[in-house]
């Protein structure tokens, strides 16, 4: 195995393991980052020199291939990239810190998400796979056991779903090998099965709709640093990655197998963003949106264009950004504040600065507001279904791509709506009273620094992404791709500065001529002691209880397209069953044969009274039996 794949596989595992050894909380912590950082400088050594393929020698004289891709190598990039960044906020966050199991399990993830990006064989990929999963189902354990089994079921069905997909595929490619002679066309029942159960299995890993379940669920107890690092991140990459494996490599897909993507996505972007706009809490408010972003990650792939698919990616890495710096974000004002209801926040812009313009940034970024990184994304995700709007001839196909457009579109509209309501309730809104009033402070440099390197990107990415894309993204596609249309960054940057200098010159001159009135408030003859304060919480409140939305939000609600609901349901189905037709057949067949027992013993009985002429009148009788059959041969 060449030294490269040495460093991003077997050194941070093994490192992992060496940390379960140290005793001290400090030395750990340090061992956890430098391991960390060596893993990085590996796979930036990587990047840089696209290794040559390799082989992981096993028992028997077999070999696993070890190969990569321009893809690859850059979803290992941001693997190792998330996994350090979301480490160095760890050390600062009470209740990890001191955990000896947490940084063992990142370092143990990192080289696991590495190990399946550098997988050339179904069975190394597969067996790496797995231990994500197990190592999902143990960081969320930091939080609640209950929630770890709903992850533990989903993504474990969405797996097991994958692994059925994976055994068909190689039944119909005659290889292990990934692929082998080129993808596979999508015209026999087989291949058509196998494509859907793989899909299953990318759509649970990054929290695509209906297998999306597990994230809020998840957020209301697992800690915000493990959210970060996994909805948030590392399972959103290695989720795309295998979508981006399936429709590039695996299967050449037809117009069915993409209408099967922009349906999905769409539907997802709607209803994951429905449900983020009435949310109260600020940790489930982001996890409905990091489910809906994954949306227009499926919708670049289904529009089956380079520039679409090139949106796809570009929107993956962008997403992991601007996310995993909200989750960060959150866990700052939760460690500070001692609560994640929305209500019960406000007043933090003045005494958090540096949380409240990366927490702004984050939120422009994910409300596609130029000139930040996820406008860039989504731009060309727009492009590449308009695309598809004016050049499909197919009514059908057509319409579906109409209604991506309209869900993509209005997605992002409601988007910007929750995170004006999150912006104001956390940084912008009247304090508590003074009785609730909790002392806050400034996150420390440890925790903001990583929150800040993210912000940064976000802005990078945004007024440069043709630079990105071209760089990184299209060669991973084999075509040229650039960000087209009337798209120009510095141009945006100006209007929006201008327009922000114009808006804020008008409010102050329109402000030093015009006063408003104000007069002392009386509930029920007397004044309050506090002003009244109007929540954040109670912005959207109307949209909720309006006539046409009251009945979508109730189905919403009620879960009843919870796949966990219906894993339960068919579990105890089949319980049911087996029950039925196999315990209680059992059960008869046991009850029968010991009454058919009982019958022989008595017939036995009857037959032995201990007369000495009836043992010999039976005897005779046996006797002339045999004899009669030796006669007969």
């Amino acid at each position: 195995m060449a030294p490269i794949y040495f460093f991003l596989h077997t050194f941070p595992f093994t490192a992992g393991i060496i940390l379960l050894l140290v005793g001290n909380e400090r030395v750990r912590r340090i061992l956890a980052v430098a391991a960390l950082v060596v893993s990085l400088a590996a796979a930036v050594t990587a990047f840089m020199r696209f290794p040559s393929p390799s082989s992981l020698p096993l028992i028997g004289g077999y070999t696993l291939g070890l190969r990569f891709s321009p893809l690859s190598l850059l979803v290992v990039f941001f693997v190792n990239f998330f996994g350090l960044l979301v480490s160095l906020y760890s050390c600062g966050c009470r209740g990890l810190r001191s955990s000896r199991l947490y940084f063992s399990c990142m370092l143990w993830l990192v080289a696991f998400s590495n190990l399946i990006c550098m997988s050339g064989d179904f069975l190394l990929f597969i067996f790496a796979w797995g231990a994500t999963l197990a190592l999902l189902y143990g960081f969320l354990r930091f939080g609640s056991g209950e929630s770890a089994g709903k992850a533990l079921t989903v993504v474990g069905a969405g797996d097991f779903a994958f692994l059925l997909g994976a055994c068909f595929y190689i039944a119909s490619s005659g290889t292990t090998t990934m692929p082998h002679g080129g993808p596979l066309d999508l015209d026999t029942p087989l291949r058509w099965v196998s494509f859907i159960l793989m899909l299953a299995g990318a759509f649970a890993k990054a929290g695509c709709g209906p297998l999306h379940t597990w994230i809020p669920a998840a957020s209301g107890s697992a800690p915000l640093p493990v959210m970060a690092i996994l909805p948030a991140s590392l399972d959103k990459l290695l989720g795309i990655y295998l979508l981006a494996r399936i429709c590039l490599d695996f299967f050449v897909l037809t117009p069915s197998a993409y209408a099967v993507l922009l349906i999905c996505g769409s539907l997802t972007v709607l209803f994951a963003v429905m449900m983020a706009l009435i949310q109260h809490d600020m940790r489930k408010l982001l996890s409905f949106h990091a489910i809906s972003q994954v949306g227009y990650m499926v919708l670049g792939f289904g529009t089956g264009t380079p520039l679409g698919i090139a949106g796809g990616i570009f929107h993956m890495i962008n997403h992991a950004l601007y996310k995993s710096g909200l989750f960060l974000t959150a866990g700052s004002v939760g460690q500070v504040r001692g609560t994640f209801e929305l209500k019960r926040l406000g007043g933090l812009a003045a005494v958090m600065p540096v949380t409240f313009i990366t927490a702004v940034v984050f939120s422009f970024s994910i409300s596609g507001v130029p000139p930040l990184n996820g406008f860039a994304s989504k731009w060309m995700l727009y492009q590449g279904v308009l695309a598809g709007v004016f050049g499909s001839s197919n009514g059908f196909f057509k319409g579906i791509f109409v209604f991506a457009i309209l869900s993509a579109m209005f997605g992002s509209v409601l988007t910007l709506a929750s995170f004006i309501k999150f912006i104001h309730a956390v940084f912008l809104a009247e304090e508590r009273p003074v009785q609730e009033r909790l002392d806050a402070h400034e996150i420390p440099l440890l925790m903001r620094a990583p929150v800040a390197v993210l912000a940064l990107l976000c802005v990078s990415l945004g007024v440069a992404p043709q630079f990105f894309v071209g760089r990184f993204i299209a060669p991973a596609l084999g075509s040229p791709v650039g960000i087209y249309g009337t798209w120009n960054s510095a141009l945006a940057s100006i209007l929006l500065i201008s327009a922000l200098v114009i808006g804020f010159a008008a409010w102050k001159v329109s402000g030093s001529k015009k006063t408003v009135r104000t007069d002392a408030m009386f509930i029920g003859g007397e004044q309050p002691v506090f002003d009244p304060r109007f929540p954040a919480t109670e912005f959207y409140r109307s949209v909720e209880e309006a006539p046409l939305m009251k009945r979508a939000y109730a189905f919403l609600k009620a879960e009843a397209f919870d796949i966990y609901h219906v894993i339960q349901g068919g579990a105890r189905l089949l319980a049911y069953a087996l029950f039925i037709f196999v315990d209680r057949v059992i059960e008869i067949l046991t009850v029968c044969s010991g009454y058919c027992g009982l019958g022989v013993s008595w017939v036995l009985r009857q037959m032995h009274t201990g007369a000495l002429d009836l043992y010999l009148s039976w005897s005779l009788f046996g006797l002339l039996i045999l004899l009669f059959v030796l006669m007969g041969r």
